[in-house]
């Protein structure tokens, strides 16, 4: 078995109003280079995990105990400061839903180049060609995909390019929050298809967000259950 890269210990999670947690108790280990499917109904919290995962929790006013380490870093316990560093840049997330992220006056080019120029802002213009050119071939996309807006593209196009819009930093992790919900089989195929091509020319660690045992199974070196 290969490092743990990320380790979830005793994590509880309650939201306002709320006297129970959410997540009681919670304990995971993401290995280096692996697949892992989290799976579980909806409602049973697995988008509550990924949002302390990403250090987003105060988006929801929820609070938090346990420790989610990575690099040796509590992710819990962690300036806003120090958590922009790894968000994105360290471990992204392709969100629930993420055919509906882009805005729709901005094309794919702009979509993307917006967050190379966050990390670089003085990046040059061959150099964010050649990354967006390189972001479409990895999430295999045709370049004139550059230059389309969101409703112009299938639903299969949207989210290759929500992939390709994570992996502008070249990230250790990659959180799929139901990456492939909504999605007819052919086009489910070829996303998992983009994901695990992903994991091996990338060397790349991935958690994997589903309610589906069987594609769990299909995709995952390991699956853990959430009730």
């Amino acid at each position: 078995m290969n490092q743990s890269i990320l380790e979830i210990k005793a994590l509880s999670v309650w939201y306002p109003n709320t006297e129970k947690p959410v997540i009681n108790g919670f304990n995971l280990n993401l290995y280096q280079n692996e697949i892992l499917c989290l799976r579980g109904p909806s409602g049973s919290g697995k988008s509550t995990i990924v949002a302390s995962i990403m250090g987003m929790l105060e988006n929801y006013d929820a609070r938090a105990v346990g420790n989610i380490f990575y690099d040796n870093v509590d992710l819990l316990g962690v300036s806003e400061e120090k958590m922009k560093m790894i968000r994105w840049h360290e471990i992204a997330l392709v969100p629930q839903f993420s055919m509906n992220l882009f805005n729709p006056v901005y094309t794919i080019r702009q979509t993307l180049r917006e967050m190379m120029w966050l990390k670089n802002k003085n990046i040059t213009k061959t150099k964010l060609q050649d990354q967006e050119s390189l972001l479409m071939e990895m999430v295999h996309l045709e370049k004139s995909v550059l230059g389309c807006y969101a409703h112009e593209m299938s639903g299969g196009m949207k989210q290759r390019a929500a992939i390709a819009l994570a992996m502008v930093h070249s990230p250790k992790i990659l959180i799929l929050d139901e990456a492939t919900t909504g999605l007819d089989i052919k086009i489910q195929a070829d996303v998992l298809g983009t994901i695990l091509r992903l994991k091996k020319t990338m060397d790349m660690t991935i958690l994997f967000i589903s309610h589906d045992a069987e594609l769990g199974n299909n995709i995952s070196d390991r699956m853990v259950e959430i009730k």
